[in-house]
């Protein structure tokens, strides 16, 4: 049985994604890395926040106070996944020279940290001498 003809794509699909393509200009390539490490320190201070929230705020309902920790853990999740899926969608579209695009996903973290906002007014509200 004769093997089927490959085409000319077929090697560059065998490589890894950062093999294929054209290297892209460094300051483009910083410039992506630098929005990737923005995301992971906004990662990292809602981990903090997380931490301090549990530690540190009393006089709280616990609900309230789980409700805020939880939702600052599960943000700090999302801004590394979504952060790392942006620097390597917009790597490789620059590899293969395509428009970068955007991410929906932002919209929703956007609505995220309004509900944020609104869980943290609600911890101030109910702590000792916050009226």
């Amino acid at each position: 049985m004769a093997e089927e003809p490959h085409s000319p794509d077929d090697g560059e699909k065998a490589r890894a994604w950062w093999e294929q393509g054209q290297e892209p200009d460094y300051r483009a390539t910083l410039a992506n890395e630098r929005t990737f490490l923005a995301w992971s320190r906004t990662a990292l201070a809602l981990l903090a926040s997380f931490l301090a929230v549990l530690q540190l705020v009393t006089g709280v309902p616990r609900a309230l106070r789980l409700a805020l920790a939880c939702l600052l853990v599960s943000l700090s999740l999302a801004a590394t996944v979504v952060g790392y899926l942006q620097w390597r969608v917009r790597q490789e579209r620059m590899r293969m020279g395509r428009p970068l695009g955007h991410l929906p996903v932002q919209a929703l973290l956007a609505a995220a940290f309004v509900l944020l906002a609104g869980v943290a007014i609600a911890v101030i509200a109910f702590a000792p001498g916050g009226h």
